[in-house]
C-alpha cells in the first residue's frame, strides 16, 4: 500500500521533468540525456535512486535500443547523497557527511521491472539505507567519470515518524479505542465527511519562505469479509477509494470535505453483488494519507496542464527539479500517515439497504 504515492504518483518512463522548456527532438543525433527518479521517505529501510539514459539516436531503431541495457545505463558514474545542516553556523559548507550510493539489480532486490518492450535484466538503481533525519536536506550528486558532466538536487526529508506533533491526521484512531468514526450515514444532499491533515509550516533553510509540503492524497480502504452461508468460510477482500488531492489551506493544515453518497458508491462498486449464498461482513476500515512536496506538487501540475500520452502537448511532462545539462528527473520525499477508522452503526444500518449497496448483502461487522 506504500507505494500508492506513486500512484499518488505514477510517473510514467521516468522520463519527467522545474521549469525546463527544451522539447526531445527524436530525430537529433544521439547524446546523452540522463534522467533521474528518487522518492526519499523515512518509513524506508533502504533508499533507491534510478538513474539511466534516455536514448535517442537517429540511426538506430528505438525498439532495438530498448531492448539494450548498455543503451540506457551509464558504466562510469559516482552517486553520493550529502546531508546539508543548515543551522550548523561553524561549518561554512554546512555539509554534515556524505553517503556514497552502490549500483544494486532492483530484480535482486526485490523488485523487479516489468514485462515488455523494454529490457528486463539487469535493472539498475542506486542504494543507500542510512536512516533519514528530517533535520537535514538531502543533496543527489551524480557525477560522470567519464565527461566530468555533474548533475544535482536537493530535497528535505518529510517527518513521518512522529504523528503526534508533526504529521497528525484528526481522525485516524492511533490509540486503538475507536474514539473516532467513519460516519457518512447520512444522505441528503451536501452531506460529508470531514477531517484535517496538520504538517507544521519549518523554518529550516532555504525552505523556510514555504512549507515543505504542498500536496496530499488520501486513500480509504474498505475491508470486508465473504461469509460463504454453507459452509461458514470467511474469505477477507478489500476495495481502495481515491479521495484524491488536496492543498495546504495554511501553514500546517490541509482539510478534506468528501460527499457521503461518494462513499456509498465507491462501497457499492468495490463490493459488488453477493454471490448467491454468500453474506458480507464489514471490517475496519484504513485510511492512508501521502504527503508530497512543492517540487511533486510543481510535477503533478504539469502533468495535469499540459497533459501527457497520446493526446498531450509533449512525449513527456517537461518539469525538472535536476540541476544540469541534458538532464531530466525528479528527486523528491513523501510521508504516510495511515491507521484504522471504525465505521459508525448507524453507517453500516444505512449501507444494508441504500440504493448503491443494497445488492452487496451487507449483514454486519466482523468486529463488535
Amino acid at each position: 500500500m506504500k507505494k500508492l504515492i506513486l500512484p499518488f504518483l505514477a510517473l510514467g518512463a521516468m522520463a519527467v521533468g522545474t521549469g525546463c522548456t527544451e522539447k526531445f527532438n527524436v530525430a537529433a543525433p544521439y547524446k546523452n540525456i540522463t534522467v533521474v527518479y528518487g522518492f526519499l521517505d523515512m518509513a524506508d529501510t533502504a533508499h533507491y535512486i534510478r538513474i539511466q539514459k534516455a536514448f535517442l539516436d537517429q540511426d538506430k531503431s528505438a525498439i532495438t535500443m530498448a531492448q539494450t541495457s548498455d543503451s540506457s545505463f551509464y558504466s562510469n558514474i559516482s552517486v553520493k547523497v550529502k546531508r546539508i545542516d543548515f543551522l550548523n553556523t561553524v561549518n561554512p559548507t554546512r555539509v554534515k557527511d556524505s553517503i556514497e550510493l552502490v549500483r544494486v539489480d532492483m530484480n535482486l532486490e526485490g523488485y523487479p521491472k516489468e514485462q515488455g518492450a523494454f529490457f528486463n535484466a539487469p535493472n539498475y538503481a542506486y542504494k543507500f539505507k542510512d536512516l533519514l533525519d528530517p533535520r537535514y536536506t538531502y543533496r543527489l550528486i551524480i557525477r560522470n567519470l567519464t565527461t566530468g558532466a555533474v548533475d544535482s538536487a536537493e530535497t528535505p526529508v518529510l517527518n513521518d515518524k512522529d504523528f503526534t506533533n508533526v504529521f497528525r491526521v484528526d481522525v485516524i484512531d492511533d490509540s486503538g479505542l475507536n474514539r473516532a468514526g467513519l460516519d457518512f450515514a447520512a444522505t441528503t444532499a451536501n452531506k460529508n465527511f470531514q477531517y484535517n491533515v496538520y504538517y507544521p509550516y519549518i523554518a529550516m533553510p532555504p525552505y523556510n519562505n514555504f512549507n515543505q509540503v504542498k500536496i496530499a492524497q488520501s486513500v480509504f480502504r474498505f475491508h470486508w469479509s465473504d461469509s460463504d452461508m454453507r459452509s461458514g468460510a470467511l474469505t477477507p477482500k478489500f476495495y481502495d477509494f481515491n479521495a484524491g488531492f488536496s492543498t495546504p489551506v495554511n501553514n500546517q493544515q490541509i482539510p478534506y470535505k468528501i460527499n457521503n453518497i461518494d462513499f456509498y458508491s465507491a462501497v457499492g462498486i468495490g463490493m459488488g453483488k453477493a454471490p448467491d449464498n454468500v453474506a458480507r461482513l464489514l471490517d475496519r476500515c484504513e485510511l492512508f494519507v501521502y504527503l508530497g512536496t512543492p517540487d511533486y506538487y510543481d510535477y503533478q501540475q504539469a502533468s495535469l496542464q499540459q497533459g501527457v500520452g497520446l493526446t498531450g502537448s509533449e512525449i513527456q511532462p517537461m518539469y525538472t527539479n535536476i540541476k544540469g545539462a541534458n538532464v531530466l528527473g525528479l528527486f523528491t520525499s513523501r510521508a504516510i500517515h495511515s491507521g484504522p477508522l471504525t465505521i459508525t452503526k448507524n453507517t453500516i444500518d444505512s449501507l444494508k439497504v441504500h440504493l448503491y449497496t443494497a445488492k452487496a448483502n451487507i449483514k454486519g461487522t466482523t468486529y463488535r
